[in-house]
């Protein structure tokens, strides 16, 4: 029998690392009843999945069409005339009283709820019988996003469905954020509520800076633009009948969206503030120590400044324009925020009126006078501009001090892990922050003293796989209780492990650790190696800033190299056993990232 690539009824396998190891298997026909048994299951399953999708849809819209109705005027009418018939005393007598309500709320504006009821009303139920616009709806699974999907391949999630999925309204400045760490679909309002069908999304985001003017989805909460709302809530009722938690971004002031009450009200949670820092784009990689000192204020003036924060920057600004050098403090005008990455790490020293502006310097190495409040005076801040004038730009140890604080707070791991609470999904779908640790142990007192260790980190490990002498892995196993009940999953292997018995330098030692472990990053850990309680969130934001395969300790600070002597934190899938030796992954191409080892304060 000829397959389906043309082979006799077999099936390829390829090799992993680049290397030709496929081979091909000849089945008989036993082996084809089985795939067809299989492939008839799937189609079965798949045919289910849109009946229950169509089910679920029809019945959100009836829901939401029954609502309108009992809210509309000529529904609250016959209520009435029914009331006050069934008891002509009292509700006769306040017949009058009741219809004089009705004629002077018939103007009323509606509420949000009401609002969102009528747009979702408003679409008809023959419209999601899966013809005409719907046909490709009609014919995949709901959520079968292919491994392939190119935009797995820009978030480096290629041939792994384990990350998270996110799609819905969202701006490019956001799309640009979430990559690094979420595969993102954005959705346009033509086609919104078909598309977010075939993502295979597990949220859907509506941001509310993707609703700006200047946006795809500009003026959606606007009445006025009483389509562009109604296809928005088209997408968030379709999510809803698949299944999926709406979340809605609030990062842009009330003021400069007052219609977005009824949609807040229509998704499942809000969560205030934008996305977070991105450290793959603002991080202080390739800094240097010649960076000028002279105070900047990066972009346009806010029109919208508080009068104390306006007379304030005024005073120190002068009429200081991009190359004036006049004033205090150099206003550099309107930036793409393409640009403004570039334009942090060259300068040392910023003002600011924004705390999310500033964190974002902040991480780029600069040091942030701000944000500007209505309590401050011009004659402190000017003394805090020229003590940093005189100073020198911040040093890579410093700035890696201040970016811990924005990794765990911050970041935007940290906020996707906020989204994906808020939205009752699992934690490990923020990949990123899933952390093991590998490493190996000799006695329960020692397996004691590692686990304090690890419970006192500011980034805790997500699980924790150990070798251990023969004969000791219950024992081992009972010391390491205390992980299990903070919910970190524990391994413990007794069994014979081939090269070294302990970590020592190289990654060689792990290997036959990493088939137990399910995290996609592995920290290779000494027990007893006098780790600081920051070491975990080092690696990790190290690798978030280089966006790195693997993360190890040298004297260069933030620097990429070649060559790891020593890796500490690592891609899974290259501790495999069959996987490259530690020595020859610079020249596969894989991003190589270094930073100095710091220990705990009483360790040598």
């Amino acid at each position: 029998m000829t397959g389906r690539n043309g082979t006799a009824g077999g099936r390829v396998e390829a090799g992993g690392f680049g290397e030709a190891g496929g081979h091909v298997e000849v089945g008989g026909f036993a082996e084809a009843g089985e795939a067809g048994e299989d492939a008839g299951v799937a189609a079965e399953r798949e045919r289910l999945s849109r009946q229950l999708r169509d089910t679920r849809m029809q019945l959100a819209m009836t829901e939401a069409r029954l609502s309108a109705l009992e809210q509309s005027a000529t529904m609250r009418f016959g209520r009435t005339i029914a009331n006050a018939a069934k008891k002509p005393w009292p509700r006769g007598a306040l017949l009058p009283r009741d219809l004089f309500k009705l004629w002077r709320d018939r103007g009323a504006p509606k509420t949000g709820a009401a609002n969102a009821a009528t747009a979702l009303a408003s679409a008809q139920l023959a419209d999601l019988k899966g013809t005409g616009g719907r046909f490709l709806s009609a014919l995949t699974a709901p959520g079968a996003t292919p491994v392939a999907d190119p935009a797995r391949a820009l978030a480096g999630t290629a041939g792994s469905p384990d990350g998270l999925v996110v799609t819905g309204a969202l701006s490019a400045l956001g799309c640009a954020t979430l990559a690094p760490d979420a595969v993102v679909h954005p959705l346009l309002p033509h086609d919104a509520d078909i598309v977010v069908e075939g993502t295979g999304a597990d949220v859907v985001v509506v941001q509310a800076s993707a609703l700006l003017p200047g946006e795809p989805w500009a003026h959606a909460t606007d009445p006025a633009a009483a389509d562009r709302g109604r296809r928005l809530a088209r997408m968030i009722i379709m999510a809803r009948s698949l299944g999926k938690p709406v979340i809605l971004i609030r990062d842009v002031p009330h003021s400069l969206m007052p219609g977005i009450g009824w949609l807040a009200a229509s998704c499942d949670a809000v969560l205030d503030g934008g996305f977070g820092v991105q450290l793959a784009r603002f991080n202080p990689v390739g800094v240097t120590s010649a960076r000028p000192t002279s105070p900047v204020y990066a972009g346009e003036r806010d029109p919208r400044e508080a009068p104390a924060v306006r007379a304030l920057l005024d005073a120190l600004t002068g009429t200081a324009r991009e190359g004036s050098g006049s004033g205090a403090v150099r206003l550099t005008g309107a930036r793409s925020w393409r640009s403004l990455p570039a334009l942090y790490r060259d300068h040392a020293v910023f003002v600011t009126a924004s705390a999310e502006q500033g964190r974002e310097q902040v991480a780029s190495g600069a040091q942030v006078i701000g944000p500007l409040s209505s309590g401050l005076d011009a004659a402190t801040v000017r003394g805090q501009l020229e003590a940093a004038r005189g100073a020198r730009p911040l040093s890579l140890t410093e700035i890696r001090a201040r970016l811990r604080d924005i990794s765990v707070e911050h970041s935007t791991p940290a906020r996707l892990a906020a989204l994906v609470k808020a939205a009752g999904l699992p934690a490990s779908l923020v990949s990123g922050r899933q952390i093991g640790v590998l490493t190996a142990v000799t006695d329960t007192a020692q397996a004691s003293r590692l686990a304090a260790t690890l419970l006192g980190q500011r980034l805790r490990p997500s699980e924790v796989v150990a070798g251990c002498p023969a004969g000791t892995a219950g024992a081992v196993r009972a010391a390491f209780s205390t992980l299990t009940g903070h919910g970190i999953r524990v391994e413990v292997t007794d069994a014979p492990l081939p090269g070294p018995a302990a970590p020592s330098p190289g990654a060689d030692w792990a290997r036959p650790l990493t088939r137990l472990a399910t995290a996609p990053w592995l920290a290779l850990w000494a027990a007893d190696g006098g780790q600081p309680d920051t070491h975990l969130l080092d690696l990790a934001g190290a690798r978030e800033c280089a966006q790195a395969d693997a993360v190890g300790f040298a004297a260069g600070e933030f620097e990429f190299t070649r060559w790891l002597e020593e890796p500490a934190l690592v891609r899974a899938a290259l501790l495999e056993p069959g996987g490259p030796a530690a020595g020859d992954w610079g020249r596969h191409g894989l991003r190589l990232f270094t930073i100095t080892p710091e220990r705990a304060a009483g360790q040598g």
